[in-house]
């Protein structure tokens, strides 16, 4: 069985949580679950993230709270199955799911954070 490398523990959040991964190309999606130390989404862009390494941000949306300019880096991103309401679509998305390594914070953004995690998560995986 393999076990979690992350040392920070992950929650759970609501699908109302939006997140936009920017640099040269930038990617919106749901959040599925986030920590101290990084967020993993879900996309449809079907793009590869991982093989551009350089310097990359990511923001943050619920309701009336936002975070923005968190420095980040891309740890990894693959495609998923396609969940079933896609089934009622004309139209076939790829979905991928993303994960982001945050970078350095400053004080302001790990204050920000921790209140993001106390207010808009539920629970922890």
């Amino acid at each position: 069985m393999e076990t979690d490398k992350r040392k920070d523990d992950r929650f759970l959040v609501g699908e109302e949580v939006i997140v936009a991964l920017r640099n040269k190309s930038s990617r919106v999606g749901r959040v599925k679950d986030i920590s101290m130390g990084g967020l993993s989404f879900e996309h449809i862009y079907d793009e590869d993230l991982e093989g551009d390494p350089s310097k990359r941000d990511v923001s943050l949306w619920v309701d009336n709270y936002s975070m923005a300019d968190i420095p980040c880096r891309v740890v990894y991103d693959i495609p998923i199955s396609e969940p079933p309401e896609y089934d009622y679509l004309s139209v076939h998305f790829k979905t991928r799911r993303c994960g982001v390594q945050f970078g350095e914070l400053t004080e302001n953004q790990e204050t920000q954070l921790d209140f993001f995690l106390k207010t808009h998560t539920k629970g922890k995986l």
